[in-house]
């Protein structure tokens, strides 16, 4: 009797676990096209705030380049905009990471207004070209691997609150200025009420960044208050705006050094026919959401 009730109850587990998984699968293929087409409109809204349309003249999401740079802040591949206006270059938009954050990686995007003179083919190069071991590579150059050396690279304290400085030498360098058009965050884990200020929905401090100039000679402001820069720090928390901004110069530096050989470079972006739709959809819409409304 024991070993049939057993049994039973065993059999009506073993049902309510694969019904309750076959669900669970319809569920996420179910939504898998929904959650993509999501991403895909979260994209363009973000590239539409960090490159303004008067800024360029192209469709941004159909025109960039895949790198695999330490630079950027670790070694997962980031895609970099190309935005270009009359067909020659104006602005790139990089994915980069800052992986410093106080609870991990926090994923951003720097929309930056390039050298009108940079050249190179504003379509992306062939897919002939190569990214590694060509005259124009997208190694960063010797002389801005020396400006990150001198760069703090001192691991942070486990502690939100830690202020530690980190000392910035200005470089001797005669390249051109750039000048930032603006920086998101994409996706974090930092403490709610604290590092959560880095978020447009929380409070405008990422908006500090826009229309700020930008040159490998003078790398000194691009620090928080407390390590002598120009950017605020949150009160408690320190440790995740030093990140963002560290973030932030690095990817400068790497677009400083690198920007022509970036808009050479193979087009690595794919058109769907949800990308198309969506941006439709955008360009009837009269004022464009914020990263966090989505």
């Amino acid at each position: 009797m024991m070993k049939e009730s057993l049994a039973k109850n065993g059999l009506m587990l073993g049902a309510f676990a694969v019904v309750t998984t076959a669900l669970i699968a319809l569920t996420f293929f179910g939504t898998q096209d929904k959650i993509e087409q999501q991403k895909q409109q979260k994209l363009l809204s973000v590239l539409n705030e960090v490159v303004p349309s008067e800024f360029h003249d192209n469709a941004l999401y159909a025109n960039c380049t895949e790198v695999n740079a330490p630079e950027l802040g670790n070694k997962k591949a980031h895609k970099i905009y190309r935005a270009t206006l009359n067909g020659q270059p104006s602005a790139l938009v990089l994915e980069a990471t800052a992986p410093d954050g106080y609870s991990g990686d926090i994923d951003i995007v720097v929309g930056v207004k390039v050298d009108a003179h940079v050249g190179g083919n504003t379509q992306g190069g062939s897919s002939t070209d190569s990214l590694d071991g060509e005259s124009e590579n997208l190694n960063i150059t010797a002389l801005a691997l020396s400006e990150l050396a001198e760069l703090d690279s001192t691991p942070q304290s486990p502690s939100e609150q830690d202020e530690n400085s980190s000392d910035i030498s200005a470089p001797n360098t005669n390249r051109i200025s750039m000048r930032v058009l603006g920086v998101r965050v994409i996706e974090h884990k930092e403490t709610p009420g604290l590092g959560d200020k880095i978020e447009l929905a929380v409070s405008n401090w990422i908006t500090t960044f826009s229309d700020k100039p930008f040159s490998p000679d003078n790398l000194a402001p691009w620090q928080v208050k407390k390590d002598g820069g120009e950017f605020d720090q949150f009160t408690g928390a320190t440790i995740t705006p030093r990140a963002v901004v560290r973030a932030v110069r690095e990817a400068l530096l790497y677009a400083q050094a690198n920007q022509s050989a970036l808009f050479n470079a193979p087009n690595t972006c794919a058109i769907t026919d949800s990308v198309e739709t969506i941006d439709a959809i955008n360009v009837n819409e009269a004022q464009p959401h914020s990263v966090e409304e989505l």
